[in-house]
């Protein structure tokens, strides 16, 4: 194999479409491997650990584009070079477009009425940009990573200032007027709309909204540290204040972890005063109370099922179950969860606290928590999109790859007896992760005489979404794993089979 490292000058490219390129690229005949990163300390980390530094890659900036190709020959190094830069210069309908925007006052000037600016920069980068967004009246949406929390204060309270929203950082996800912006689902229109600080955490509840009949008005995903004292819940009331004064929104619905409890107090007061029908899921808590038209959950299936005015309905399971139960070696014991979602990881540590010591990177008790790269000797539930599975990395929502090789070891193991699994859907997410799933477990169930651990998922996602729930569960159901509405459900499953109460 041959290695060669090439840098393109201020050649700055969103980091998640970079990785989309580097993928298909890969694909190439000869080629083993294509990365196409920016110049940043961290990529430069990883370029190294792979070997690929050299005096080029050293010089690069943050602004740079390093594109590294390793691959059988010279013709091959060409032909990967030759398709990044065809990628690059086209849309994704395949259609070469005109020449970007210099600025974004250029942008701006090109799309009058423009009302939200998506921004992902590296985050020391970022926060002259969304500045400069505020100034123009435009709401944000800041898709970007490592933004000091002093800057992040400070640019909230601008945005609040203004009557605008600054939606994230560290969370990608957003629903405004029935449009999808970064990671999120197509649902249908409703009247429960969301402020929440977690990306999955609002994919997981809109789904489910959206599966079991209900719509979404809006969601607005403020970020995972708003509810720290440094950002003092800024976004999340400016939030619920647009919320309430939305005409389509009847029922809110507040979604975090508990933050500060002076925070907290003054969160749940602008939902109190917001005038809706409330429900505050504070994951994590054990507070479950229903008092002056705010009900307070501890689940995100809870609080999407309160929501919608309904009972949470008995978890069923799936046919054939029982009999693939009974036929396990003794030996299996243990559960191994393998999320890409962050907070459905930390959903099903909360359901199985009190049941099972789960080790994980993410533990509720302190005592089991375990550092990179977080391989359990028994109980073991893995949020495999934290950072420091993600640095130089694609997230598992986009790129399966990690996933499927850690599943690949679970299966292998014969003291594993059951396989919690999450697959999110929706823009930005892998175009078919259900078939390179459905493909990696049938291969690694061969030749396991009693047919492997059982493999439990949960698919967050719609019909509407581009790669379509129904069509997804159907792949990995004639793969042999058993599908739940909710990760939820999956959770309390497990937890069955684990303690044999089928």
């Amino acid at each position: 194999m041959q290695l060669q490292a090439t840098v393109r000058q201020n050649q700055y490219q969103d980091s998640v479409r970079l990785m989309q390129i580097s993928r298909q690229a890969s694909s190439l005949p000869g080629v083993a491997k294509v990365l196409a990163l920016l110049g940043t300390d961290s990529n430069k980390k990883v370029l190294t650990d792979l070997g690929l530094m050299d005096a080029t890659v050293a010089a690069a900036t943050a602004n740079d584009l390093v594109i590294c190709v390793e691959a059988e020959t010279d013709e091959a190094i060409a032909r990967a070079l030759a398709e990044v830069d065809a990628r690059l210069c086209a849309t994704t309908s395949g259609q070469v477009t005109r020449e970007n925007p210099k600025s974004l006052e250029e942008a701006v000037s090109r799309l009058p009425g423009a009302n939200v600016a998506m921004i992902s920069l590296p985050g020391q980068f970022a926060k002259l940009d969304v500045a400069a967004a505020l100034e123009q009246g435009l709401h944000v949406m800041l898709f970007s990573d490592n933004i000091s929390l002093e800057d992040e204060a400070e640019l909230k309270q601008r945005a609040v200032d203004k009557g605008l929203l600054l939606m994230g950082p560290d969370c990608g996800t957003a629903i405004i007027n029935g449009v999808a912006l970064a990671l999120a689902n197509v649902v249908r229109r409703g009247a429960i709309g969301l402020a929440a600080a977690s990306g999955t955490g609002i994919q997981e509840v809109t789904c489910l909204i959206d599966r079991f009949g209900g719509g979404v008005s809006h969601a607005i995903g403020v970020g995972g540290r708003d509810l720290k004292k440094e950002i003092g819940g800024a976004m999340m009331c400016q939030a619920i204040r647009t919320l309430a004064n939305d005409p389509a929104t009847t029922t809110l619905i507040v979604l975090s972890k508990p933050g500060d409890p002076e925070v907290m107090d003054k969160v749940m007061a602008e939902a109190r005063a917001s005038g809706l029908q409330v429900v505050a899921c504070l994951l994590g808590s054990d507070e479950t109370t229903e008092a002056g038209g705010m009900t307070c959950v501890a689940t995100l299936e809870e609080a999407a099922f309160v929501a919608l005015g309904r009972r949470v309905p008995e978890t069923v399971l799936p046919e054939g179950l029982q009999q693939r139960t009974e036929a396990l070696m003794p030996e299996r014991q243990h559960l191994r969860g393998l999320y890409s979602g962050g907070t459905l990881c930390y959903e099903t540590l909360f359901l199985l606290k009190d049941s099972l010591d789960i080790q994980s990177n993410v533990a509720i008790k302190p005592q089991l928590k375990l550092h990179y790269p977080v391989k359990g000797t028994a109980h073991c539930c893995v949020d495999l999109g934290e950072d420091e599975f993600t640095q130089g990395r694609p997230h598992p929502i986009i790129d399966l790859g990690l996933r499927l090789e850690r599943l690949a070891e679970d299966m292998a193991d014969p003291t594993v007896k059951v396989i919690l699994l999450d697959l999110v859907l929706g823009y930005g997410a892998n175009r078919n992760p259900a078939a390179e799933l459905a493909a990696a477990l049938t291969a690694a169930s061969q030749d396991i005489p009693d047919g492997g651990p059982l493999v439990f998922i949960h698919v967050c996602g719609t019909e509407a979404d581009p790669q379509n729930l129904r069509v997804q569960e159907a792949l990995l159901q004639e793969a042999g794993a058993f599908l739940f509405p909710t990760n939820a459900q999956a959770a309390r499953a497990a937890l069955a089979v684990i303690r044999g109460g089928l």
